[in-house]
């Protein structure tokens, strides 16, 4: 790893890991899925930590928040607007929506920002937003992810046993691991597929721990993005 200049250190804080790159001008010298985690274990990691003079961050999580600013109390965090490059928030009370969504809306418009888009998210929760071709939020939705309904189906029945892994499919299930497994696939699929239909002419980005193999079953074609929160916040924070 060669980090000659100042880095920028950028943090995607989700509900279960931190997510994290490293920048230096223009190039991803180092990247990650669990920042405190690696830390502790990847002996390389100070070669960079020395040379971070600016962090950025995405976060949803105060607990977390609180372990980086021990770390970086020169941290700036991005924030859910009204308004930004075009992008128009439906909710009163923007501080209410989670700056994770912002973020993912920010950069699936970036460079197409004339057409209507479906975002959607999917890791502890699923997350799906719409936005209209003139950069209008229509609104959204949180639903539960996959691993979620799984451990809730899982934890709340006695004679449905199913292993923790996930059969990737949508076909009906001739053994309770797959009917299991492409039940609450085909039905998460189902639901996205019928807001496709309503919005036809729509871009559809996906990302988050779950996005590619849930793009995989899709019939649309989408584009899966996985750093699309920390491509937001690049956005959000590089150009205020």
């Amino acid at each position: 790893m060669d980090v000659t200049s100042a880095a920028r250190l950028e943090l995607d804080v989700g509900n279960t890991r931190i997510k994290w790159r490293v920048i230096s001008g223009s190039q991803i010298i180092a990247q990650g899925s669990d920042l405190k985690q690696e830390l502790v274990t990847d002996k390389a990691l100070p070669v960079w930590f020395s040379s971070v003079n600016c962090v950025w961050v995405s976060s949803i999580h105060q607990q977390q928040n609180n372990w980086i600013e021990q770390y970086f109390p020169f941290a700036e965090y991005a924030e859910v607007k009204a308004k930004q490059h075009g992008l128009k928030n439906s909710y009163d009370d923007v501080a209410r929506m989670g700056v994770d969504r912002w973020l993912a809306m920010l950069a699936a418009r970036h460079g197409k920002s004339d057409q209507a888009h479906i975002v959607i998210d999917a890791g502890t929760a699923i997350t799906l937003d719409i936005i209209d071709e003139l950069g209008q939020h229509m609104g959204g939705y949180i639903c539960p992810g996959l691993n979620m309904m799984k451990s809730t189906l899982l934890g709340g029945t006695n004679k449905v046993l199913a292993e923790a892994g996930w059969s990737v499919g949508r076909a009906p299930g001739k053994h309770t691991q797959h009917c299991v497994d492409h039940g609450i696939q085909d039905m998460v699929a189902s639901w996205l597929e019928r807001h496709f239909q309503m919005l036809p002419e729509a871009c559809i980005t996906i990302s988050g721990g779950d996005g590619e193999n849930l793009a995989a079953l899709l019939k649309k074609k989408s584009r899966y993005v996985p750093d699309l929160v920390l491509d937001g916040l690049n956005i959000s924070l590089n150009n205020k």
